[in-house]
């Protein structure tokens, strides 16, 4: 056994070799025989700064699918290389994301790709903000996370990087997190040609409606297109030019069987909260003669009259026992 062990050691960086270039010739099997099943095609690797990608696919949601539906992607300067996504929930965002940066990726390591044509230009880094996986380990909070990594982002970028920002401000108080996004972007757009390739989908809507960035060639707004069948929202998957006015979570929540009369006073808040009313709690009996209480209070308080009836009293008698009673 010492004998067969000290040959071994003699012989280690053979079979380190070995294994390595075993490997290698296993992941190049493998990426052929996906490329041949699957019908992916070879990349066009160009020296521009560009990345165009036609009826590209997610290389493993098309399998879960029964059905995927192949969305195209540009970016370069002239053409827009700061795309906002806005689209209803789950309606297949964080795919284009994930898709987008992995026929990138894809290409760098020598791969044929998931789309009927891809042209790629070099690309130095790939930076992600999509999803933080939380850990007690760490001692960061998941806004925390979030911001280191779009720190990363807007301190390393160069215009031969990709970026893919994913609902980026979610973790913490909407407006301030609305703020940091808007705030990035037009960090990224004063850059003009030295602009990274930046693709981002977000549930901000008031970006669009407010106008908070100006209009340049380099900023372009998608959205993921839908189609209303009654009350209900049917998925349409196809990347189109535009953006959308909602994010629909009444849909979701009602398709995953949350409570209906749940869902209705969702609607109901978010109509008051989106006119800018008060929110009244919901009906019942105490709430009801609370609010009648106050109506005859504001009621009696109008008929006074200040220069000679007398408030102290007004408010000692009748406001106190009217809520004493």
């Amino acid at each position: 056994m010492h004998r067969l062990q000290n040959t071994i050691l003699e012989h280690s960086q053979v079979i380190y070799d070995v294994m390595e270039y075993t490997a290698e010739l296993d992941c190049l099997m493998a990426l052929s025989t996906c490329a041949r099943e699957f019908r992916y095609v070879r990349p066009q690797m160009v020296k521009e700064d560009i990345i165009d990608v036609q009826s590209g696919r997610h290389p493993v949601q098309e399998i879960c699918c029964s059905q995927f539906v192949p969305n195209d992607y540009c970016s370069k300067n002239g053409e827009g290389k700061i795309k906002i996504l806005t689209g209803p929930n789950a309606c297949g965002k964080s795919v284009y994301l994930k898709q987008v940066a992995l026929i990138v990726y894809m290409s760098h390591i020598g791969s044929f790709v998931p789309a009927e044509s891809a042209t790629i230009g070099t690309v130095d880094r790939i930076f992600t903000r999509i999803k933080s996986l939380e850990s007690v380990s760490i001692g960061l909070s998941t806004f925390m996370l979030d911001i280191s990594q779009m720190s990363e982002a807007l301190n390393c970028a160069t215009n031969r990087s990709l970026v893919m920002v994913d609902e980026f401000g979610k973790g913490t108080e909407s407006i301030d997190g609305l703020s940091l996004l808007c705030s990035s972007l037009r960090y990224w757009q004063a850059m003009e040609n030295l602009c990274p390739h930046i693709l981002v989908s977000t549930h901000f809507h008031s970006i669009i409606h407010r106008q908070i960035l100006p209009q340049t060639p380099q900023l372009k707004f998608l959205t993921l297109d839908t189609l209303h069948n009654g009350e209900d929202l049917v998925y349409l998957y196809q990347i189109v030019e535009g953006h959308t006015s909602s994010s629909y979570a009444s849909h979701v929540a009602a398709k995953v069987g949350l409570p209906q009369e749940i869902v209705k006073r969702g609607i109901e808040v978010s109509d008051l909260l989106r006119k800018k009313q008060p929110v009244h709690r919901v009906d019942s009996e105490s709430t009801e003669n609370n609010f009648k209480r106050c109506q005859a209070i504001v009621s009696n308080f109008l008929e006074l009259d200040l220069d000679n009836d007398d408030v102290e009293k007004f408010l000692k008698e009748y406001v106190l026992t009217t809520y004493k009673d």
